[in-house]
């Protein structure tokens, strides 16, 4: 077989090539000839090949082909994990992966799909790449795949906040999981006030998306004290609501939105609840009393589908408003009629 040793350069005897993803261009073995080298080397090249091939399921390795476009997972390694994980206030969830585990493989859907859910919630998921990460994951004791790790919120975390994740492997379980930190040791998502266009399509915005709009109080009826027992109220449901992905919220100062009150029937005075589907051209408003019982029945009507909703006849045009500051309103003082009319104390009827 001359012509076969020929056409791999082979001039000496024993040559051994390394014949790994690319069939065509083999790598030549210079290494030691013990049976351990050689194990090493063919186990180290059969990672590669696994790596190569699989590569892009994983979220932020650099192919991403597989990945959800929608995903929001972090791709961590030894040069941004300080930064990303350590040095983020954020919950983190990280996961430490190897290409050819079908374990981890059955779990990127779903961290995906997490990952997605939990934008803007206070906690982010990312991955690991334990095999060319070799450093990080022993730092991290990682012996098996997927290992699973929790940070903390809160900023200059170091490898000892870190936790072992022994929870479920689904979607909600990780989310649920996520929150869980973040009502322990992170900062829970504020409910934004409608304030201009941006903070409207930012919330109401997306497919499968719903947005539910709270129209409170003008400040000088309830002054600062009663408009934050609103906004806990609000802020209470949607902590409940907050795992399924569905809802997005936001408030806004009733009389403040002309355009979005009338296009959305908001007539009968505030608080007022609405939930509005861009993505399906609907609205529905709440007819029961402003609670955190009443609101979050009716947030569970629409979820299973039980509540109608009527169509919506355009998009609300959002006015530019000046965000609230926290304090009681200061009443405008009225003018005098005298000085209104000009009348003089002394002129004569």
């Amino acid at each position: 077989q001359m012509h076969i040793a020929a056409s791999y350069a082979v001039g000496g005897f024993p040559t051994i090539q390394i014949f790994g993803a690319d069939k065509q261009n083999p790598e030549e073995y210079n290494g030691q000839r013990n049976a351990q080298s050689l194990i090493q080397t063919a186990l180290d090249n059969v990672v590669k090949v696994v790596s190569a091939r699989v590569n892009e399921s994983i979220p932020g390795s650099g192919g991403g082909s597989q990945s959800s476009k929608d995903s929001k997972v972090v791709g961590l390694n030894g040069s941004n994990f300080q930064e990303k994980v350590l040095n983020n206030p954020e919950v983190s969830m990280v996961a430490f992966i190897a290409p050819w585990c079908g374990h981890c493989k059955a779990l990127l859907p779903e961290w995906e799909k997490a990952s997605t859910r939990l934008e803007g919630k206070g906690a982010f998921l990312g991955t690991v790449d334990a095999t060319t990460e070799q450093s990080l994951a022993q730092e991290y004791g990682v012996e098996g795949f997927p290992t699973i790790k929790i940070f903390p919120g809160g900023a200059n975390k170091s490898h000892s906040d870190a936790r072992d994740y022994h929870g479920g492997r689904s979607a909600q379980d990780i989310v649920s999981a996520a929150l869980d930190e973040v009502d322990r040791t992170g900062v829970p998502k504020e409910i934004p006030e409608i304030t201009g266009d941006g903070v409207f399509k930012e919330t109401c915005e997306g497919s499968n998306k719903i947005c539910v709009l709270v129209g409170l109080p003008h400040i000088l009826d309830s002054m600062a004290s009663g408009r934050n027992k609103y906004k806990e109220t609000i802020a209470a449901v949607a902590k409940k609501f907050r795992g399924g992905g569905a809802f997005e919220f936001a408030w806004f100062e009733g009389g403040s939105q002309f355009d979005l009150e009338d296009t959305l029937e908001l007539t009968f005075g505030f608080p007022a609840v609405v939930a509005v589907s861009l993505d399906k051209n609907a609205y529905v408003v709440l007819r029961g009393s402003f609670s955190e019982k009443s609101v979050s029945r009716f947030l569970t009507s629409i979820s299973t589908g039980r509540q109608g909703t009527v169509p919506l006849r355009k998009i609300p045009e959002i006015a530019d408003v000046e965000p609230w500051d926290g304090l009681d309103g200061t009443p405008i003082e009225e003018e005098p009629l005298e000085d209104i009319m000009g009348w003089d104390d002394e002129d004569e009827l």
